[in-house]
């Protein structure tokens, strides 16, 4: 049975990408990058294990960000990235994994991807200013024509969502968050 370890699925985010999309963290990394920004996301323990076509019928949006943990970590993502291409669904994949060290299945499914922000995050070459990305040897990768270059120059650093549950999405600024606290 095809199960992916799902930790979130977001609705209407407008920061993980251009236009409104979906937004899915997987559970999982072997990478495990100093001063990644989702440690909590490293383990393979399951918290919400979700069938293929579980996954497929949360998507609501025309495109969507894959993120995690280590999105490539999933035994069965190239399924998923097929079934979503067959849906016509913009794809944006995070990884950590460089497009060297990439073979088989992994390969196949980062070639289907619309876009590819690529490489390990290195805490020496943070860089805050990057749209999408949190280090200057991160790579974006354009598979497609579905997306611009200049649909990526846009730098938005968080967004604040209400609705029946109150979300934080984004790179944390820990002073703006204490005061919405006080």
């Amino acid at each position: 049975m095809i199960t992916f370890n799902v930790h979130h699925i977001a609705h209407n985010s407008k920061i993980y990408g251009p236009s409104n999309r979906d937004v899915i963290w997987f559970k999982g990394c072997h990478i495990r990058c100093k001063g990644c920004i989702n440690p909590q996301l490293w383990s393979f323990d399951k918290e919400n294990e979700m069938k293929l076509i579980d996954v497929l019928n949360n998507v609501e949006a025309n495109d969507i960000t894959l993120l995690g943990g280590e999105p490539l970590d999933q035994e069965y993502l190239l399924e998923l990235i097929v079934e979503l291409k067959k849906r016509d669904i913009g794809i944006i994949l995070f990884t950590g994994y460089s497009y060297k060290e990439l073979t088989g299945r992994k390969l196949q499914t980062v070639k289907l991807c619309d876009v590819v922000i690529s490489e390990p995050f290195d805490i020496n070459k943070k860089d805050d200013s990057l749209y999408l990305r949190g280090s200057s040897n991160q790579i974006l990768t354009f598979n497609t024509n579905r997306y611009q270059h200049s649909d990526f120059l846009e730098k938005t650093e968080y967004e604040l969502v209400i609705n029946d549950t109150l979300e934080f999405r984004g790179r944390k600024n820990i002073s703006f968050i204490e005061e919405l606290l006080k």
